[in-house]
């Protein structure tokens, strides 16, 4: 998480059967690692209902608005099967990180 900045969170429900939504997070690794930025990117499963979470990191909140205005992050909904009325997207600013507080590395 060195040098994060800007923290995107998008959630949701997908049409797509669990493994299918596997095999296309798996296919979009490579295209993820090129965002200008991009410092990590999180797949989540939440146990209790199924949803999936994309957590990203950036180094810069500029950065962070360039992909969410981007021609991938506009091609989510439907390349991930995502059910409009479950998409949660929320911005959060980088405050404190415990592993960078205590000099872990």
């Amino acid at each position: 998480m060195k040098n994060a900045k800007a923290v995107l969170s998008v959630k949701f429900n997908s049409t797509h059967s669990p493994e299918k939504l596997m095999q296309v997070c798996h296919e979009d690794l490579d295209v993820f690692k090129k965002v200008p930025g991009l410092l990590e990117k999180f797949y989540l499963a939440e146990e209790s209902t199924g949803a999936i979470s994309g957590i990203y990191q950036f180094e810069t909140k500029s950065a962070r608005a360039a992909f969410w205005t981007s021609e991938l992050a506009a091609n989510i909904p439907e390349r991930y099967g995502v059910i409009p009325e479950t998409l949660r997207v929320e911005e959060y600013n980088m405050a404190i990180v415990l592993n960078e507080a205590v000099g872990v590395n």
